[in-house]
C-alpha cells in the first residue's frame, strides 16, 4: 500500500519539481503545464482512498461488510435508480432556485410558487432516498432501526406533502390565470401569494408535529396520520384533476374559436395569417400534473392499505416514484416555462461565447 502511495506521490510531484526548476533558472513564461499539472495533482489525492480500500486489511474488511449489507437488504437496481434520481432532483431543482433568485426579472408571482415547489422537491431529492439508504445500513440494532424509520418517515412526509401543497398552489395560480384571466390581478395579489406559500408549508409542518406528539397513544397517532394522509391525498388528486380538466377545456374552446376566426380572416383577406396562442404554460402544467397523479396514485393505494391495518411492502418502487416526480418538475419548467427557458438559453449562449473568447 505504501509503495503505491509513495510512487504516486513522486510521479505527481515530480511535475511540480520540474516547474520549480523552470521558474528558478528560466523565464516564468516557459512553464506551460497548467493543463496537465492540476489534473495529475488531483489524481494523486483521488487514488489514495482506493489504495486504502484495497490494501488496508481492516478498512477492506469493513467495506466488504458494508457492501454485503447493502446488496443483501436492497436490490441493486433500487439503489442505483434511487441515487441517480436523487442527484438529478437535487441538481435540477437547485439550479431552478438559483436561476430564478439570481434574476430580478424572474421574480414574478407564478415563479414564487415555482420556487416553493422547487425547494420542496430539492428536499425530497436530498433527503428521502438518502435517509432510507442510511436506515438500511444501520439496520443492525432494533432501537436504532426504529428511531431511524420514524425520522425518515417524518422527513418524507414533510417534503413530500410540501411538494403536494406547493403544486396545488401553482396549479391554482395557473387555473385562475387561464380560466378567469380578468380576475387574476385582483385575486393573486402579493399578500395572497405570500399567504398561500406560507399555508403550503404550514400544513405539512403541522401534520409532522401532530404525528410526533408522543404523549398520545400510538394507535391514536397512527389513525390521525392515516386519516389525514388519506383525506389530503384524495383531495389534492381531485383538485388537480378538476383544474387540469378546466384548463384543457378552456384552451380547447379558445383554439377552436381562434381556428374559426382565422379561417374567416383568410377567406376575406387572402394571404393573412393569424398566430395561434402559445400553449407552453399549459403544456408544462399537463406534464407536471400527469407525473404527479401517476406517482402519487401509489401513495393513495398505500393509504388505503394502512387504514385496513395491512402492511404496504412497496418501498422498492414507491420511493423512486416519489423522487422521480421531483426530478421531472425542473425539466418541465426549463422546456415549457418561457421566461425560465429564455434565461437558461441566454446563460448557455453566454458561456459558449465566453469560452470561445478565452480560447482565442
Amino acid at each position: 500500500m505504501m509503495a503505491i502511495v509513495v510512487a504516486l506521490l513522486f510521479t505527481c510531484y515530480g511535475i511540480y519539481l520540474f516547474s520549480d526548476f523552470v521558474l528558478l533558472f528560466f523565464h516564468e513564461a516557459l512553464c506551460y503545464d497548467v493543463r496537465y499539472k492540476i489534473p495529475i495533482f488531483v489524481s494523486n489525492s483521488a487514488v489514495h482512498p482506493f489504495t486504502y480500500a484495497f490494501f488496508k486489511w481492516d478498512i477492506k474488511k469493513e467495506i466488504k461488510k458494508l457492501v454485503f449489507v447493502l446488496f443483501s437488504s436492497m436490490e441493486t437496481w433500487f439503489t442505483i435508480l434511487g441515487w441517480t434520481l436523487s442527484i438529478v432532483a437535487a441538481a435540477g431543482n437547485g439550479s431552478i432556485i438559483f436561476l430564478v433568485c439570481s434574476k430580478r426579472r424572474l421574480l414574478t408571482k407564478t415563479n414564487a410558487f415555482i420556487i416553493s415547489l422547487a425547494v420542496a422537491d430539492l428536499g425530497v431529492g436530498a433527503s428521502v432516498f438518502p435517509s432510507a439508504f442510511f436506515c438500511e445500513v444501520v439496520k443492525t440494532s432494533h432501537n436504532s432501526s426504529s428511531i431511524c424509520k420514524d425520522i425518515y418517515k417524518r422527513i418524507r412526509w414533510l417534503f413530500g406533502y410540501a411538494s403536494v401543497t406547493s403544486l396545488c398552489c401553482l396549479v391554482l395560480d395557473r387555473y385562475v390565470a387561464i380560466v378567469k384571466p380578468l380576475k387574476y390581478l385582483n385575486f393573486m395579489s402579493r399578500g395572497r401569494v405570500i399567504k398561500m406559500i406560507f399555508v403550503s408549508w404550514a400544513i405539512p409542518v403541522g401534520f409532522v408535529i401532530t404525528s410526533s406528539l408522543f404523549f398520545l397513544p400510538a394507535p391514536v397517532r397512527k389513525n390521525i396520520a392515516a386519516i389525514f394522509v388519506m383525506f389530503w391525498e384524495i383531495f389534492s388528486c381531485c383538485f388537480l384533476i378538476f383544474c387540469f380538466s378546466s384548463m384543457i377545456l378552456v384552451v380547447y374552446k379558445h383554439d377552436r374559436s381562434s381556428a374559426i376566426l382565422a379561417k374567416q380572416l383568410r377567406f376575406n383577406h387572402r394571404g393573412l395569417t393569424v398566430s395561434s396562442q402559445d400553449r407552453s404554460a399549459v403544456t408544462m402544467m399537463v406534464i407536471v400534473i400527469a407525473v404527479f397523479l401517476v406517482c402519487y396514485g401509489i401513495y393513495l393505494r398505500c393509504s388505503l392499505v394502512a387504514l385496513l391495518d395491512l402492511k404496504c411492502n412497496d418501498t422498492d418502487y414507491k420511493i423512486p416514484m416519489l423522487v422521480l416526480n421531483s426530478a421531472i418538475n425542473p425539466w418541465a419548467y426549463s422546456f415549457f416555462k418561457r421566461d425560465i427557458k429564455k434565461e437558461m438559453i441566454k446563460k448557455l449562449i453566454f458561456r459558449k461565447t465566453k469560452k470561445k473568447l478565452q480560447n482565442q
